[in-house]
């Protein structure tokens, strides 16, 4: 009863603000999607592990998000060499409402990289609301993706070999996150059982003073806990955390190196569903795709919307 209130109370919010936010959205027009320059790895025969990660869709019922997500989606499908797995690192909709899932969902579902492993995190947009009822939703959803049962914000899955760690907020924060020790040692844990190979955390507020932190948004970061992960991070080798939330588009701050002789790094994911603020390329339709090989990991900036790779920003990372 109270689940089905609340999401009714969201459903109403997210309706009212749908009516702004559609006048402003059709201004934009649609973009049109190229399917010239699909997407090719560096090395397809030898790839051992690749997928690809957006963040901040901010998915609403407008006449714009939901075109931005089928371009990206049939961008990833139109590559040369399919995907093993996709990530969205939260703020996946715009108020956390079920109508606006559902379009996310129906996307997925009519996408070849949707029948892959899809791995979820919550963002502050996606729990601020209803922080008990909105964090099941996506746990529930994550379990149906991965054929796992996930009752916690976080968890941990496997592809090709290679761990993902998800992390979420473990109590109520209207932008911040709560990461408990349980979570922490959590993290620890997974890490330890990757004896070294590439790791890939996934988060969606960046840690502290990362990424042109304190200055391009003074509240921006994990929270109070951000020192406790970013701890746990520096005891391991090969480490990739992967955050969004600051919409800082693509530049040359996307980029942390904590360690580069363990090879701990941070990559700050640019906004997919909303103009970005600072950087080089500030449009939508952002993200960012991942191989995996024997000796390296290669991330490569790309907008998904318009169907191009965005030139000077691949990063290629020797596995220590």
């Amino acid at each position: 009863m109270i689940s089905s209130l609340l999401g009714s109370m969201i459903a109403v919010i997210s309706n009212i603000l749908t009516i702004i936010f559609t006048f402003t959205s059709l201004f934009g027009g649609a973009i049109q999607l190229s399917t010239e320059n699909p997407i090719e790895f560096v090395d397809a025969d030898n790839c051992n592990m690749a997928f690809v990660a957006f963040a901040d869709t901010h998915m609403r019922d407008t006449a714009f998000q939901p075109h931005l997500l089928e371009n990206g989606l049939a961008d990833i499908d139109n590559a040369k060499t399919p995907f093993d797995a996709f990530v969205i690192a939260g703020d996946i909709s715009e108020m956390g409402d079920g109508p606006s899932y559902d379009i996310t969902w129906d996307l997925l579902a009519n996408s070849e990289i949707g029948k892959k492993p899809v791995m979820l995190a919550t963002g502050n947009h996606d729990i601020r609301l209803a922080y008990e009822y909105q964090t099941e939703l996506i746990m529930g959803k994550t379990s149906e993706y991965l054929g796992i049962e996930i009752d916690k914000p976080y968890y941990s899955y496997e592809v090709n070999g290679y761990k993902f760690i998800v992390m979420g907020s473990d109590e109520w924060q209207f932008e911040k996150a709560v990461i408990s020790d349980e979570q922490l040692a959590f993290i620890d844990s997974e890490l330890a059982a990757a004896n070294g190979k590439p790791a890939f955390v996934i988060c969606h507020q960046p840690l502290a003073n990362t990424h042109g932190l304190p200055e391009v948004w003074k509240n921006g970061d994990l929270g109070a806990d951000s020192e406790a992960v970013k701890a746990v991070l520096m005891k391991h080798k090969n480490v990739f955390y992967l955050n969004g939330h600051l919409h800082d588009g693509v530049y040359e701050k996307s980029l942390e190196v904590f360690d580069a002789e363990k090879g701990v790094y941070s990559i700050n994911l640019p906004a997919f569903g909303k103009d970005n603020d600072y950087g080089k390329f500030a449009q939508t339709g952002l993200g960012t795709y991942v191989e995996v090989y024997d000796d390296s990991v290669i991330f490569t900036a790309r907008d998904f919307a318009r169907g191009e790779n965005l030139e000077g920003y691949t990063y290629t990372f020797d596995i220590k």
